[in-house]
């Protein structure tokens, strides 16, 4: 991330501790999340076909954290000796990764709004019939895809502050910097108010309830859907950090808003290596929360 400049200098100076931060934290999440992932999806495929909604939205994510774990041996690689591949792979990848974030952020909100209404009002959710949770599914893929598509334009490669060829998002002036952040931020707001409700009416409609303290699968998704902000928030409020700064035109605020922006960014890949523990400490409760819904 930076703003477009034509900067030609050829000096190489030692790795900035953020990329080396980075990179180690990305190689962690590489070697822990393809394997547990790619065992959560055949694992997942196999409750498929008792027909519970919940484990295909689980196999949904799990794709989705995929699709941005397979690529981070190439960001390693441009973290730590810059971006040698060409333009395709870099605009390619950055879709990738922000198709992946959407999608997981609409997972979250399908997986709140599901048990809430499974729980409180399960005639209304069998109303809505197979075909109608086909709908959801394939809709949900279709929008992250449309919500992505601006990274294809913005996505380019430039020097960065060490003289190294990176891959990032580039930026024409300060409005679209603020515009952009602001409008990934509302994104974020708004995907954690709308999760916040349904939680909230859950709690509030079953909390006292005996049905409520056992059922494990509403728990399992629960500590998915808090996994997913503990670890994006910090990534959110980079993001502040550097409206602020550019906003008040502050080149040392901006300079340290963007090292920081590159920690919290490796960090938010976290939670695509933490969901296939949560899946594995919680497989009995899934096992016995998708055996026991009948959810056609």
């Amino acid at each position: 991330m930076q703003h477009h400049n034509s900067s030609n200098s050829s000096l190489i100076t030692p790795v900035p501790t953020e990329n080396l931060i980075a990179s180690i934290v990305v190689a962690v999440c590489f070697i822990l999340g393809v394997p547990g992932n790619i065992a959560v999806m055949v694992r997942l495929s196999g409750w498929l076909k008792r027909g519970s909604f919940t484990p295909r939205l689980m196999l949904s994510l799990a794709i989705s954290d995929l699709l941005t774990l397979i690529s981070l041996p190439v960001w390693i690689w441009a973290f730590l000796h810059g971006w040698v591949f060409d333009l395709v792979l870099c605009k390619l990848l950055y879709f990738l990764i922000y198709l992946s974030f959407n999608c997981s952020i609409l997972c979250v909100i399908l997986m709140s709004m599901q048990r809430y209404i499974q729980v409180l009002h399960p005639e209304k959710w069998k109303k809505l019939g197979r075909k109608g949770k086909k709908i959801l599914l394939s809709g949900m893929w279709m929008l992250s895809v449309v919500l992505s598509c601006y990274v294809l334009i913005l996505s380019s490669i430039s020097l960065d502050r060490g003289g190294r060829l990176q891959c990032r998002l580039i930026f024409q002036n300060e409005v679209e910097i603020v515009s952009i952040f602001i409008w990934e931020f509302i994104l974020f707001v708004a995907s954690f108010t709308t999760v916040s409700y349904f939680y909230f009416h859950l709690h509030r409609g079953v909390n006292n309830s005996a049905f409520f303290s056992s059922n494990s699968l509403t728990k399992v998704v629960t500590r998915i859907v808090v996994c997913f902000f503990i670890f994006w928030i910090p990534h959110e409020i980079s993001k502040i950090v550097i409206i602020i700064a550019t906003l008040t035109e502050n080149d040392r605020l901006i300079g340290s808003a963007e090292s920081g922006y590159y920690v919290t960014t490796a960090l938010a890949f976290i939670n695509s290596c933490v969901n296939p523990f949560l899946y594995a400490f919680s497989a009995r409760a899934l096992q016995q929360g998708t055996a026991g819904t009948n959810d056609p």
